[in-house]
């Protein structure tokens, strides 16, 4: 349920900040909420009513970027990338690009968000009262809201349950306390699970009593804690789930398990690649080699483009691909890495590289079925350490 796609607005530090179309819907009807808030409470212009309310929801939205922020400068420091920021509907996910390596570094990361929010909310707070001493008391009482939802933001972040950042706070302690983060993970993500639960149900209640009431006022706060909860479980099962692949795969290296990469050398004609390889196996990629080191891959698009009749005296370099670093990845890396950046980035594979020498090519298809393999629970009389697919076991 973690939003993939968006369009960037900024770029913080190498952070890049992007907003999912979900976002427009919940920017609107925090809007409308305000506006209507406002028209209840506030004895002002009309178009004053307007401007408060989008600068509240603006300055609103801002609060969830600094918190989601805050988590990333401090994962940054850590030598956690953090490649991107997005808000969606349901406020901010920072994306990390690799796993937290130690209990102390998950515990800054967490406690840097709500830190910020209560921040925040003092901020706010004493901008309030000083504007309401001097008089300013439709744009005081703005800054009054912004800096309760703050305070509460905080607050609401420090509950015990994954992926709450009061349930990273939680994993933080029992990891450093077990040593075991699949069951440190486990016992946070049960009580995020539980309490998404909880909110899905007491959401799916108000829906069902405004269906019998005659004010119909608990409808749309009904729905919106329902999908909350909804989140909040599927989260927290996603990230289980993502413990139990780093535990099972996390001590295979990549060099165990890569497959021999298909690779010509420049100067090699597109006929002859196409005749050695893609006739057999067009879905693999086809690296390009340049005295003997990594110069791209083949771009079967780029390809396409040049007439058949041409082929036969067109080097292969013509339609080469530049491959980056992001792209690659060494043969002493933590299978649990490439796992990770395949998933994330979203490739189909990944080139291994030592020395600027191709040694092979992981496939994300490839990975998959080794981690559901591995994650498959073993048989009676069978230990779970040989549940491994033919020629994917570790070397020794």
């Amino acid at each position: 349920m973690l939003p993939k796609t968006g369009f960037r607005i900024i770029s913080f530090r190498g952070i890049d900040v992007f907003l999912h179309w979900s976002w427009f819907i919940i920017f609107g009807v925090l809007f409308w909420a305000l506006l209507e808030f406002f028209r209840v409470n506030i004895s002002a212009p009309e178009f004053v009513r307007v401007l408060c309310a989008l600068l509240t929801a603006l300055l609103f939205f801002s609060s969830v970027l600094l918190h989601e922020l805050s988590h990333g400068m401090v994962a940054n420091r850590n030598g956690i990338p953090i490649g991107r920021i997005t808000l969606f509907v349901f406020g901010g996910v920072a994306q990390m690009e690799k796993d937290v390596p130690n209990p102390q570094v998950e515990l800054k990361m967490a406690l840097a968000g709500p830190a910020c929010s209560f921040l925040l909310g003092v901020v706010f707070g004493a901008l309030s009262y000083a504007l309401d001493r001097a008089g300013a008391h439709t744009l005081s009482f703005a800054l009054a809201i912004l800096a309760v939802v703050n305070i509460g933001m905080g607050t609401f972040n420090l509950i015990p349950g994954f992926p709450l950042d009061g349930g990273r706070v939680l994993r933080s302690a029992l990891w450093h306390r077990s040593g075991d983060l699949e069951r440190s993970t486990r016992t946070a993500s049960r009580l995020g699970e539980t309490l998404g639960a909880a909110l899905a149900a007491g959401g799916m209640i108000l829906v069902l009593v405004d269906l019998f009431s005659r004010n119909r006022s608990t409808a749309l706060t009904g729905a919106w804690l329902f999908l909350i909860g909804s989140f909040l479980v599927s989260a927290a099962a996603g990230s289980y789930r993502q413990a139990r692949i780093r535990n099972a795969v996390e001590h295979i290296l990549v060099g165990d398990v890569m497959s021999p990469a298909l690779a010509v050398d420049g100067v090699t004609t597109l006929e002859e690649v196409a005749k050695t390889y893609l006739r057999k196996s067009p879905k693999q990629p086809v690296a390009i080699l340049r005295m003997g080191r990594l110069a791209g891959r083949l771009d079967t698009t780029a390809m396409s483009r040049i007439p058949v009749q041409a082929w036969s005296v067109t080097p292969a370099e013509v339609a080469l691909a530049l491959v980056g670093e992001e792209e690659t990845i060494g043969p002493a890396a933590s299978l649990s890495e490439a796992f990770w950046v395949l998933t994330r980035r979203g490739f189909h594979f990944l080139w291994v590289i030592e020395e600027g020498r191709l040694m092979g090519v992981l496939p994300r298809e490839d990975m998959r079925d080794l981690v559901r393999v591995r994650l498959r629970p073993a048989r009676v009389g069978r230990s779970a350490s040989s549940a491994t697919p033919g020629g994917y076991a570790p070397r020794v």
